[in-house]
């Protein structure tokens, strides 16, 4: 046989138990060079003993409270179930072969589980004696999460009556016991193992809805979000270490997944993966990624880092992601010319959520080499032997679960993206709504976007905070506006250019309702004034039609939002195509103040205008806007979310 080369796994920044997060580089010339396709198996770099005294290093309270009884939503895996995963199966790539190997493959995992219900990736041959493919390092905690995964993705749970249910229930057990008051899920092991043991504990709330499992979610996601860097970015094996992609790409799936089933989670981390993934991104060819800043682009972590991408909004439509599935489709999976699993496992993730061309040409050639190389003979039936890169170290069980959970790929998740002509974006846009005066998340707000000749594009947030919204053709600048009850709207002027062929990040932060702020409509509607007669340069589009020439609405005040509480008043609002001064009436006052002012570049922009407070009243207050006519033609223009601001 040929001598073993694999090199003993290292640290690129080796720690002591003085040493803490404090100690890691502070700028991106500090870290080290190099290139390599991923740095030791993604399970497999325990960490010394050492650096369990690690610190955590601080970051502000992200709010992550857990409600009293958390209710996840509607089981976002139906598709997992038997009726539904055999449609799915045909629908998306799989066939009878593929899942008479995921059945045998589990049958497999049932019989070489440790009695106490974790799987140990170096004891687990010992009754059968006829596998080997043991492990060189201890990664238990791991192993143990992602065999769970692959039960958990073909429909199988600890609380519903199936073959595997006992072997479930011990498994989960076992794992959530030993997580630490922190949350801190890895053992002596790595934020990999944090990253997949959270995910297995995620996904069997999400499946079960068992509360018992709603504090350890809470408590593994809090643990991840503190364990990032927070100077120059990402996660690595110790928290605060700086970060890596490989260990990124776990996080990010930790995270969504949590977000997912109900589980709050802290918007920060996403913006967090998301500037590394810009750490790591080539400069001159976008949507490859690299291990990290520095190094070069590597098929594996540009697979991770396409996945992480859809996990957080990135549009299909994207030239990154278009550039990605190009470059994965050139690294085709082939099983005798060094294998590399881990690599093969975040391919087919995230072309499998890309679709497409690339996506039937990949799952194609990954099926053949898997089901061909599949033991079917003596003890290890089901199994996959320890081949390749990174496979030698994370053994049989590791092999394994990855192979296994990529043919259940047609199931495990729904796409992501519809290809089915229903939509046709000009490009997506995307971001996070959080709470202006602590910066949490905030789940289920609305962001809108108002069209002339459709129902308006409505998306909501996930409990991370985070929405995507496909965008399709739009005025040059278009508003765009994020609402939720007890916070005041937001609106943002966009720029279609900006959007178009790509994703536009465009971030809002609601400020909650107080007595110095009255918003004239909680989910904020594009109004147009005019008589739909215009041919200038400022305001030849428009997102809707004419409503007339007059807006007139009503608002509610209480004596305390007036004197001697509050002695000065303005209202605001966001205007375009203004070209002529237009009256502004409240309680059938006009103010002196005009709306006379907008952009010269047709894009809204921000019109104040101060009033006497005298004109309001306490209880019901009358709020108009008469566009003002220029012999037969009247003046056209927009304006969006206004709102009466109160000063002592």
């Amino acid at each position: 046989s040929t001598e073993n080369t694999t090199p003993t796994p290292t640290f690129d920044i080796p720690l002591t138990a003085r040493e803490t997060a404090e100690d890691s580089p502070t700028s991106l010339a500090e870290l080290p060079t190099g290139n390599r396709d991923i740095d030791r198996l993604a399970l497999a770099a325990a960490s010394p003993s050492s650096t369990r005294d690690l610190l955590i290093p601080e970051t502000p309270d992200l709010s992550l409270s857990l409600p009293a009884e958390v209710i996840p939503p509607s089981n976002p895996y139906a598709q997992r179930s038997a009726p539904d995963r055999l449609t799915m199966v045909e629908r998306m790539g799989g066939s009878e072969e593929t899942e008479r190997a995921v059945a045998a493959a589990l049958a497999w995992l049932a019989r070489h589980q440790s009695e106490d219900g974790h799987w140990d990736g170096e004891d687990f041959d010992e009754e059968c004696g006829g596998c080997g493919g043991e492990t060189e390092v201890a990664v238990d905690h791991a192993l143990t999460g992602l065999a769970l995964l692959c039960f958990y993705g073909a429909g199988h749970t600890h609380t519903d009556d199936g073959p595997y249910r006992e072997n479930i229930e011990r498994g989960l057990r076992w794992l959530v016991a030993r997580q630490s008051p922190d949350g801190d899920l890895r053992g002596e092991e790595t934020m990999y193992t944090q990253g997949i043991a959270t995910i297995a504990v995620s996904e069997a709330f999400g499946m079960t809805h068992d509360s018992s499992l709603a504090e350890p979610i809470h408590l593994a996601v809090r643990f991840i979000d503190r364990a990032r860097n927070t100077r120059v970015g990402g996660w690595r094996y110790d928290p605060g270490q700086v970060g890596d992609t490989s260990v990124l790409g776990w996080q990010v799936m930790a995270l969504k997944s949590a977000s997912l089933n109900g589980i709050a989670t802290p918007a920060a981390s996403f913006k967090a993966a998301r500037d590394w993934l810009d750490l790591v991104s080539h400069p001159s060819r976008p949507g490859r990624y690299a291990y990290q800043p520095g190094r070069g682009y590597t098929p594996a972590m540009t697979a991770e880092g396409m996945f992480a991408q859809q996990l957080l909004g990135l549009s299909r439509e994207d030239p990154r992601m278009q550039a990605s599935a190009e470059y994965l489709a050139d690294h085709l999976p082939d099983w005798e010319d060094a294998p590399n699993t881990y690599y093969w496992y975040y391919g087919t993730l995230a072309l499998f959520q890309h679709q497409g061309e690339p996506w039937r040409v990949w799952n194609e050639t990954l099926t053949e080499q898997l089901l061909e190389h599949q033991r079917k003979d003596g003890p290890a039936a089901g199994s996959w032997d320890p081949k390749g890169e990174w496979a030698d170290i994370g053994g049989r069980i590791y092999q394994t679960t990855l192979c296994t959970l990529m043919l259940e790929v047609y199931y495990r998740y729904l796409p992501l993206y519809t290809l089915d002509g229903s939509v046709d974006p000009i490009g997506s846009i995307r971001g996070l709504v959080s709470d202006a005066s602590t910066g949490s998340a905030l789940p289920g707000a609305t962001v809108r976007l108002v069209l002339p000749d459709r129902e308006p594009v409505t998306v909501t947030t996930g409990n991370d905070g985070g929405y995507t919204l496909m965008a399709p053709e739009v005025p040059d600048f278009f508003a765009l506006s994020a609402s939720l009850d007890g916070y005041l709207p937001s609106t943002a002027n966009v720029d279609s250019a900006m959007v178009q062929g790509t994703t536009l990040a465009v971030d809002f932060q609601l400020a909650p309702e107080d007595l110095t702020t009255v918003a004239m409509e909680s989910v904020p509607d594009v109004h147009h004034l005019g008589d739909d007669n215009f041919d200038g340069t400022i305001n030849s589009q428009f997102q809707k039609t004419s409503e007339g020439s007059t807006f007139a609405t009503e608002f509610e005040l209480s004596e305390a939002q007036l004197p001697p509480y509050f002695n000065e008043a303005e209202v605001t609002l966001m205007a375009k195509g203004v070209q002529r001064a237009h009256k502004i009436r409240i309680n059938g006052v006009v103010l002196d103040d005009r709306l006379d002012d907008a952009p010269s570049d047709g894009s809204f922009g921000e019109f104040t205008a101060s009033f006497d407070i005298d004109i309001l009243q306490a209880g019901t207050n009358t709020f108009e806007i008469i566009a003002r006519p220029s012999t037969s033609d009247i003046d056209d223009f927009e304006f969006v979310n206004i709102q009466i601001n109160l000063s002592p």
